[in-house]
């Protein structure tokens, strides 16, 4: 009997899915076999750290600094209009390589320009407040940089500090699992499409080609890599640069921080939809920003998948083949999941053990980014909101 429109649509869009998930795996598995910089470090690193309202981390933010083993580089503390203790704190680590700037109240983006202008790297690195740097972060960038001139921009490799509580070990997972394999993946394709507040590094004439960070939209850093992109710039991906943050443990700041993101990628993607789909962005426009649109809308094809499913398996009474299908994506994310951990230098087995929740909280995070798309499809006006420390 041959299958019914519904299922063959079904098997359609399972396809998809499932190759997307699967060149995602073989990029990923590539990039842990690529050969290392044969050049030594060199250069002036700038560490632009932006703070509001940091009292409670930027102390330590700024001794990891401290401990790095790369010679020269400066640390330039921006603090933008606190109205807590942060000013005060900031003032007392100043010295040796240490120089606070205080400014009026601007946002992260101008205050992130601030530092910038106030610095003499030949490299800036921006590093947010409540994160700490590995001992090796700036020596492995540097790195980098010297192997390849055409490179614009590396994105660091972000963690959770200190997974404590369901909710923060599952961002662990997805950091390590969504996050930081999809940019081994695009990093084989020089195209990292987002290099993270915590930690990123540009060479200084690639920023000021761009013009500096921009605050039109709530997600400075992607817009910045696209604006790096455009300018035919490569973006890649650094996974010995580790960068420790502060992760929402509430789920209400989980759902504040996921709004913000969400809707800052719509934002900064409707800014540079004049990329998509043109050759003459490269790998950026036919690859790279496609990757992205698919994933702003993967709750709505997530949506389809379950409908379908269901409605597949009640017109063809053919539930076995539906279940087979369904069970073979959840099976292949969590063999992602499996692989991030596993490529991961850090590799927790209790990241493996929790493997099987991701598709549950995957779904958790569709409802948020669908809300998200609403939100901003319907201009609803959002404030930056800080969650609870």
């Amino acid at each position: 009997m041959a299958p019914s429109p519904v299922v063959i649509l079904f098997a359609s869009l399972l396809v998809v899915a499932l190759v997307r998930i699967s060149s995602l795996w073989v990029l990923s598995i590539a990039y842990s076999f690529r050969k290392a910089s044969a050049k030594p470090p060199s250069g002036k690193f700038s560490v632009i750290i932006p703070a509001f309202n940091e009292e409670k981390t930027i102390r330590g933010c700024v001794e990891s600094l401290a401990s790095q083993d790369y010679q020269d580089y400066e640390v330039i503390i921006v603090d933008d209009g606190s109205t807590d203790r942060t000013p005060g704190i900031a003032d007392s680590l100043g010295g040796n390589r240490v120089r606070v700037v205080h400014q009026q109240n601007r946002g992260k983006a101008e205050a992130l320009n601030a530092g910038i202008a106030s610095s003499t790297g030949e490299f800036i690195v921006t590093v947010d407040a409540d994160t700490r740097l590995s001992t090796h972060a700036l020596k492995e960038l540097s790195a980098r940089f010297a192997s390849s001139p055409r490179l614009g921009a590396l994105a660091g490799n972000v963690k959770v500090e200190n997974p404590r509580g369901l909710i923060k070990r599952l961002q662990s997972v997805e950091y390590a699992a969504g996050l930081g394999l999809a940019r081994k993946g695009q990093s084989m394709l020089s195209t990292v499409m987002i290099v993270p507040g915590p930690v990123a590094a540009f060479r200084r004439d690639v920023l000021q080609g761009a013009k500096g960070f921009s605050s039109e939209t709530f997600a400075e850093d992607f817009d910045m890599t696209l604006a790096i992109l455009e300018a035919g710039h490569d973006v890649e991906y650094e996974d010995r640069a580790v960068a420790y943050t502060a992760a929402p443990a509430s789920l209400e700041d989980l759902m504040k921080q996921r709004r913000r993101w969400y809707r800052g990628m719509m934002q900064v993607l409707s800014k540079h939809e004049n990329m998509l789909l043109r050759k003459r962005y490269g790998v950026a426009g036919m690859y790279g920003l496609p990757y992205v649109w698919f994933d702003t809308f993967s709750p709505v094809i997530n949506m389809f998948l379950a409908i379908f499913a269901v409605v597949a398996g009640s017109i063809s009474g053919d539930w076995a083949t539906i279940l087979l299908g369904l069970s073979a994506y959840w099976v292949i994310q969590v063999l992602l999941v499996v692989t991030a951990v596993g490529l991961d230098r850090e590799r927790k087995l209790w990241q493996v053990a929790l493997s099987p929740l991701m598709l549950f909280y995957n779904s958790f995070l569709d409802g948020l980014r669908t809300a998200a798309f609403v939100e901003e499809a319907l201009d609803i006006r959002m404030r930056w909101e800080k969650p609870k420390r």
